[in-house]
């Protein structure tokens, strides 16, 4: 489902660093529009992704409607 610039599956404990370093994330939905959430990792399980987005909302994402993610470049 999401890939890593290495091309692997992040573990829970990638999951869990991004948590930690609040890394922030992209995700894509699985929409067919293309749409984008953007925000810090909160929690996740078997199911969901909880993101607290830029604008300090927070929002929780089901991994079924998740086409992928990955880590935010920095500028």
């Amino acid at each position: 489902m999401s890939i890593t610039q290495d091309n692997k599956t992040p573990t829970t404990a990638e999951l869990q660093k991004f948590i930690r370093a609040e890394t922030v994330l992209e995700f894509l939905a699985l929409d067919g529009k293309g749409s984008k959430y953007v925000g810090s990792l909160r929690w996740f399980d078997e199911e969901a992704f909880h993101i607290k987005q830029e604008d300090g909302s927070e929002i929780t994402l089901l991994r079924s409607a998740i086409l992928g993610y990955r880590a935010r470049k920095t500028k």
